[in-house]
């Protein structure tokens, strides 16, 4: 075994070097506190205002964005299962009483419930977390509704026609999240450089 020689040991590593690199100035991290309730449901109501008017009269092959969708998944990932769970049981009942079937109370606090388990395990501005998130959550609300019809109401080989609606709808729910993230982050980044 040889001795380690200091001349072969580059200059940082040495000890008792002379030099000292100018240390950083320290990051301060960004501590997202999650909105209050009230706030939660005032957006999810403006939501659900918004896609019953605007957004109706746009889609793509059939399928709607859900704006509903988007918030709750983010509601989840964002403030735990408590929170996403009633959130989606109210959106769900909102959206059933303006003109739904009786399927959205289901399918919207599974969604959100499910969207809660995911904080514990992950990082709620991860952007392909997001979006994976809002691609199962629109799944989960789809085959949620169309149990509660083929079951529930008797209707009967619907399937292939929501399967394809719903992939369409996951890839416009994505894509509307991505914006969202998106543009939190850079009203985040804004409001850092101000201070």
């Amino acid at each position: 075994m040889e001795a380690l020689n200091a001349a072969d040991v580059h200059e940082r590593l040495r000890t008792g070097s002379g030099r000292r690199d100018a240390r950083l100035d320290p990051q301060e991290a960004e501590i997202s506190v999650p909105p209050s309730f009230g706030v939660l449901c005032a957006l999810m109501f403006v939501a659900i205002i918004v896609q019953s008017t605007v957004l109706q009269s746009v889609s793509l092959r059939g399928a709607h964005a859900s704006l509903v969708t988007v918030l709750l998944v983010w509601t989840g990932l964002r403030c735990g299962v408590v929170a996403a769970g009633w959130l989606g049981l109210i959106a769900g009942l909102a959206e059933d009483a303006l003109g739904g079937s009786g399927t959205d109370v289901v399918g919207t606090t599974l969604a959100g419930f499910s969207a809660g388990l995911l904080s514990v395990r992950f990082f709620s501005d991860s952007l392909p977390v997001f979006l994976t998130a809002v691609a199962g959550a629109t799944f989960l609300r789809g085959l949620a509704a169309y149990l509660v019809m083929e079951i529930g109401l008797g209707e009967r080989g619907l399937f292939h026609r929501l399967s394809h609606e719903w992939a369409w709808q996951a890839l416009l729910n994505c894509a509307v999240a991505a914006v969202a993230l998106l543009v939190m982050r850079v009203a985040a980044h804004l409001r850092r450089e101000r201070a």
